[in-house]
């Protein structure tokens, strides 16, 4: 008797899974069960690069809360390392040091499938455009997600560098989660900055990345 009860009730879980699917898909929450951690870069009284009166942590900060949003609508969990104009640092002896390694600390605690660090890029040569995105060796998964997430972005715009390693940075140094660093283009120079300043390219932007993000855990799969 135990033994079909077992059957039955397994038999139920297995429905119900189905129809949970089914409605994710459905609906299309397609990062049903995915948890994103959103890294705006800089904050407070550290702007990041500048031009004029364009501070770089205004866009970070901009463009991740919409990318959190199109994430969210697709069922994964999203987290941002910060929500307001202030940076993570809880000490103002070597400040910048204690923002970067608590915001390293956040995304470990969380452990989640991937994280994507938001910045703009600034060159003293204004030729220099484009978005690119940075890995490192910390997870073995970050070049995949670098190639796959360039090549993806590839299908939508023409304006993407190539992925680049990069070991050098202190704070994905300390991140065991997979992800990337994101510069999503060069303030320094004009056509960028034009685009980045706008709300018309800001969207596109982010449609862009969820595409990206969505299909390499679709392919992923």
């Amino acid at each position: 008797m135990n033994k079909y009860k077992c059957l039955i009730l397994l038999s139920m879980f297995l429905i119900i899974f189905s129809i949970s699917k089914s409605y994710a898909i459905i609906n299309n929450y397609t990062l049903l069960g995915k948890t994103i951690y959103i890294d705006p870069g800089h904050g407070g009284i550290d702007s990041g690069t500048t031009y004029k009166k364009i501070y770089e942590k205004d866009i970070n900060l901009l463009l991740s809360k919409k990318l959190e949003k199109e994430l969210t609508a697709l069922g994964a969990k999203v987290y941002l390392t910060r929500e307001t104009d202030k940076d993570l640092a809880l000490t103002t002896n070597g400040r910048k040091r204690s923002d970067l390694i608590n915001r390293a600390y956040l995304i470990n605690k969380t452990k989640p499938d991937m994280y994507i660090s938001i910045h703009l890029n600034y060159l003293s040569d204004i030729r220099y455009k484009g978005l690119q995105i940075f890995y490192n060796n910390k997870n073995k998964e970050n070049k995949q997600i670098a190639e796959s997430l360039t090549e993806y972005m590839r299908e939508k715009t023409s304006n993407v560098r190539e992925p680049k390693y990069n070991n050098t940075y202190y704070m994905y140094r300390n991140i065991t989660s997979p992800g990337v660093l994101i510069e999503v283009g060069f303030l320094s120079n004009p056509d960028d900055r034009y685009r980045l300043t706008h709300e018309d390219y800001q969207n596109k932007l982010i449609s862009n990345l969820t595409y990206t993000i969505e299909k390499y855990f679709k392919e992923k799969r």
